[in-house]
């Protein structure tokens, strides 16, 4: 597949995934958001860009920091950023905006921001080094760049049955490709090989329980599961939704909760040339 076919079918499943990306089972992106922002210690004057902003969960979250700065959000779905938009009007936060952008040909000028986010967005690019090269040549000298990923077993064991499962009705598997930044060394040798200096990374677990199996649906549907399925005729797909349901019900607790880990990473470095 190309570069260009793939980032259609990425837009495609993101703008049918926005609606529900804010759902109660997928909170973890606003409590990541929390944690992405704390690491690039903001001082409250800073122009910021968020990448691959969403639906603005990180970019929210930055704004709210900056009293005196602003903040602009880029993202190739158009439904992703309605989502974001929406979310800013009725926060009444007015110094951010929201554009269409692919962040591999980033429209800014060098050395126009004073820091850079990215928020589960770097690994969806082949090229991570060169992506963190243009990156880096849209910050000014001292500023910081910081990135989010997953640890190794995200969404462990329900995940490796969604994938088990769905290779029964023919879907190819493509490479997870999150496990390329899923540690402190990979982060490290990304940074070190994009030229950014000062490098640090902090590890959380900020997963929580789901009260039912249709929670984990909801974070199959809306999240990154979906353009896997999106690949089931109608028929398919229910049965496939049935299936898979009963295999995650047998990891009920007592209590009828399903424990969802969730390891992250949220990555710094600094610009010094």
């Amino acid at each position: 597949m190309d570069e260009q076919t793939r980032k259609k079918m990425i837009t495609s499943s993101f703008n049918a995934a926005s609606k529900g990306y804010d759902k109660p089972a997928l909170r973890f992106f606003k409590v990541s958001a929390k944690l992405h922002s704390q690491q690039m210690a903001l001082q409250g004057d800073e122009n910021v860009l968020d990448i691959a902003t969403g639906t603005g969960a990180l970019a929210l979250e930055i704004t709210q920091q900056l009293p005196n700065g602003r903040v602009t959000g880029v993202d190739l779905s158009d439904g992703m950023l309605e989502q974001a938009q929406k979310k800013a009007i009725e926060m009444g936060l007015g110094n951010t905006t929201f554009s269409k952008m692919d962040m591999t040909a980033l429209d800014f000028p060098d050395e126009n921001f004073d820091a850079i986010s990215c928020s589960f967005g770097i690994f969806f690019v082949e090229d991570m080094v060169g992506l963190l090269k243009h990156f880096s040549n849209k910050v000014k000298i001292g500023g910081g760049i910081t990135i989010s990923s997953f640890g190794t077993n995200l969404f462990h064991p329900m995940a490796d049955l969604f994938y088990q499962r769905i290779e029964t009705y023919g879907v190819e598997i493509p490479p997870k490709s999150w496990k390329r930044v899923d540690d402190e060394e990979k982060l490290a040798a990304l940074f070190a090989a994009a030229g950014l200096k000062e490098f640090r990374v902090k590890r959380h677990n900020i997963g929580y329980p789901l009260d039912d199996i249709e929670m984990w649906w909801d974070i199959v549907w809306f999240a990154g599961f979906r353009g896997l399925l999106n690949q089931l005729d109608d028929i398919s797909l229910q049965q496939f939704r049935k299936e898979h349901l009963d295999e995650v019900s047998a990891l009920e607790d007592r209590d009828g909760l399903i424990h969802l880990p969730i390891e992250t990473l949220y990555a710094s470095g600094v610009k010094l040339q």
